[in-house]
């Protein structure tokens, strides 16, 4: 029996665990095949048998957060671009964030969550919008914080150096305004590269809330196509960690239909002509009431 023969029969089912555990991704029968490739291309590189890759990603080491690291880049889709979901970021234009500077305009400081931030596109069309609904911006403190589960995604996002295929549906005058051109390639200018800060984070880590990310106090997150590859029990306990990072009146923007299953009585659900978005009430009492 091969080497991969011997992992499949005796392995992938932990293995599949594990990941699940560590990650939240759910790793479906379809893709069964392509993750015993992408394991074992790790087990070749360490000249690992099975066992021995199974005690090394099951350990608390450094050796395994770095092998950790490996295998995410393997598994996870960096898939993005600017402004996806037009409908979406029109009622983040014309609803949501007007209401949020207006709310906070006292104390002019404002606080955003790309969750799931892969390169950035989302993080820094947040930014773009935020140039173009606030003329003194300067006075403001504001902070747009991306986060996600893969330590490479994140290098990218930091260099704000894109491809064409990035800005694909983006208006030809952003693109001008915003970017310029490098090659074959667009980076963003500096007044918006410097608004976000980009940082490893992993949702489904029950203690993600103690970590050195200022993950708190959220006027707004964004958690859109992170939910599609988790489990449906982690989508629930992610939610709830979601939930306490809000500000009283703060929203979850989530992908359409991604929590349609969950029990949201936490949140208040507005229903827009553009998207469902789930706010952090006032008062959670009188909601559980």
């Amino acid at each position: 029996m091969s080497q991969i023969e011997s992992f499949k029969s005796g392995f992938s089912a932990s293995f599949g665990q594990l990941i699940a555990e560590q990650t939240g991704l759910a790793i479906r029968p379809s893709a069964q095949a392509a993750l015993y490739q992408k394991i074992f291309q790790r087990m070749q590189v360490l000249q690992l048998a099975s066992p021995e890759y199974y005690q090394l990603m099951n350990s608390k080491t450094s050796e395994s957060d770095r092998e950790w690291q490996h295998l995410i880049t393997l598994l996870t889709n960096p898939e993005s671009y600017f402004f996806r979901d037009k409908e979406q970021f029109s009622l983040l234009k014309n609803s949501i964030l007007p209401e949020l500077i207006q709310r906070n305009r006292s104390t002019q400081t404002l606080r955003i969550c790309s969750a799931g931030c892969s390169t950035g596109e989302e993080a820094y069309s947040l930014a773009i919008l935020l140039t173009e609904l606030l003329p003194d911006q300067e006075q403001w403190n504001i902070k747009i914080l991306g986060v996600d589960i893969n330590l490479e995604v994140l290098q990218k996002a930091k260099l704000g150096l894109y491809r064409s295929w990035s800005f694909r549906g983006v208006d030809g005058r952003i693109q001008q305004r915003y970017f310029q051109s490098r090659g074959h390639e667009y980076q963003i200018i500096p007044s918006i590269r410097q608004l976000p800060q980009f940082q490893l984070l992993n949702l489904v880590q029950p203690d993600f809330s103690a970590t050195a990310v200022d993950f708190k106090d959220m006027d707004l997150i964004l958690c859109r196509n992170v939910f599609i590859y988790f489990e449906r029990s982690t989508i629930c306990a992610v939610l709830d960690r979601l939930y306490h990072a809000l500000n009283p009146r703060g929203y979850l923007l989530t992908g359409h239909a991604e929590v349609y299953d969950q029990d949201l009585e936490n949140f208040q659900v507005k229903v827009f002509p553009e998207s469902i978005i789930y706010q952090h009430p006032n008062d959670p009492i009188a909601v559980q009431e």
